[in-house]
This record gives C-alpha cells, structure tokens and sequence, in this order.
C-alpha cells in the first residue's frame, strides 16, 4: 500500500500551491488563485486546517480539515455537530489526476480526522464534479441531501472501513 503522509501547509509550499490553484482542472472547481492562496494561509481564524498530501513522499494535493459550525451563513451547516469536520480536496498536477490519489488520500485523512475525534465527515462537490464525486465515494462518502448545485455527502465512523494505519 502506498504511503500516505500529511505534512502541515508551510511557507515553503506557497509557491507549489499557487501553481495547483491556478491549473485548469481547480480553477473548474475552486475561486481565483491568490484569494485561494490567501484563504488557504488564514489559520489565524481557526477555521480550517490546511496540509499538503503526499504519497509515497511526493506532494499530490492540497487538502484541508474545515469545522461546520464556524461557518452560520450557510444553512446546510446549521444543527451538525462541533465534532463534525468538513474536507476540501484538489489534486495538484494535473498528471496526478484519475490515478486514485483522491480516495486513497481521502480515505486517509478520514481515518486521520476519526481518530482524532472527529464523530462525522462531510464533503460537499458540485453535483457537476463526477471525478470528485466518484473519488468520495470510492472513499465510503455517501449522499445525504444537496444544496444550490453541491451534492452533500457524509462519512460515519460506523460506515469508515479501513484496512491499514494511519
């Protein structure tokens, strides 16, 4: 199996991340690069954890751990839990795109969120998104409702199966 580590986003990846922000296959899905870029370092505001992940040593993707209750404006989010983690995901070359990075990191960082606690996981691609889609749930996430173009989809601890270590 490969290997699957998480390292925390540093300065030193700033550069690498701006360039995977601004591929084709993210700008599809995510917003103008540099306020991603600037989002993405904003940990001051203890909404998100952001890591680069990557396999078998190699930087694969932009990955962050995101709470729903800090987030009122959007109604969907209302009513979950404090122990509820969200999870955004881009790949980072595009070489790197339909190889199975995106469940096996997914699946990784599941098991990674659970055992530090976390009680449920949602994602929320666009429904238009199927790589995305296909890759959450090849990584257990089933649907559970949608909201304005996103397909909501959630991961319990009780549905996680794993079969290696963290």
């Amino acid at each position: 199996m490969p290997s699957v580590d998480f390292i925390p986003l540093a300065e030193s990846h700033r550069d690498m991340l701006l360039r995977w922000l601004s591929t084709p296959h993210a700008q599809q899905w995510w917003g103008e690069p540099h306020v991603e870029l600037r989002l993405s370092y904003a940990v001051e505001d203890g909404e998100h954890e952001p890591y680069i992940a990557h396999i078998n040593g190699e930087p694969i993707a932009y990955i962050q751990a995101w709470w729903p209750t800090k987030h009122p404006d959007y109604p969907w989010q209302h009513g979950m839990t404090p122990t509820t983690r969200g999870i955004d995901i881009t790949i980072g070359d595009e070489s790197n795109l339909n190889r199975g990075y995106g469940s096996l990191i997914v699946k990784h960082f599941a098991a990674k969120l659970f055992a530090e606690g976390a009680t449920r996981l949602i994602i929320d691609p666009d429904k238009t998104n199927t790589r995305a889609v296909n890759a959450y749930m090849k990584a257990g996430f089933t649907p559970y409702d949608d909201y304005e173009g996103d397909l909501l989809m959630e991961l319990l601890p009780e549905d996680f199966v794993w079969l290696g270590d963290v």
